[in-house]
């Protein structure tokens, strides 16, 4: 768990969600939110990202919703303090994970972490549009 006994926040959880869409495409528009934070509408560009920090409970949840070119999809995008998601990115997030990437592309989703031994973000396929 990460809090302490005095319900200080011991390790912040961090979600990115980067924008990996071909260029001269439509604007991604993404919509996150947990059941007490609403991220809002945001618009990231080709090639940027945006992420934002928690103390996670048992309990936390974000989801959100992605609009692209026709196409919308929703889906947790933090479900578990120990892997990102419950199934751990269908076994590819290894435990204890603070960093949950997602990548976003024409052909779907990408869920992602720091891999420290080659100092960048590793990511497999994780669903389709």
């Amino acid at each position: 768990m990460p809090y302490n006994i005095q319900g200080y926040c011991e390790e912040k959880q961090e979600v990115h969600i980067h924008n990996d869409l071909p260029q001269n495409t439509p604007q991604l528009e993404v919509h996150c939110a947990s059941g007490d934070d609403d991220l809002g509408h945001r618009y990231p560009g080709i090639g940027t990202e945006f992420n934002w920090s928690f103390c996670p409970t048992f309990s936390t949840l974000y989801f959100c919703h992605f609009w692209w070119n026709g196409k919308d999809l929703r889906f947790d995008v933090f479900n578990n303090s120990d892997a990102c998601v419950r199934n751990r990115g269908h076994g590819f997030i290894p435990y204890d994970t603070s960093d949950c990437h997602w990548q976003v592309k024409d052909d779907g989703f990408y869920i992602g972490y720091f891999n420290q031994n080659v100092g960048q973000v590793i990511y497999t396929k994780y669903l389709d549009w």
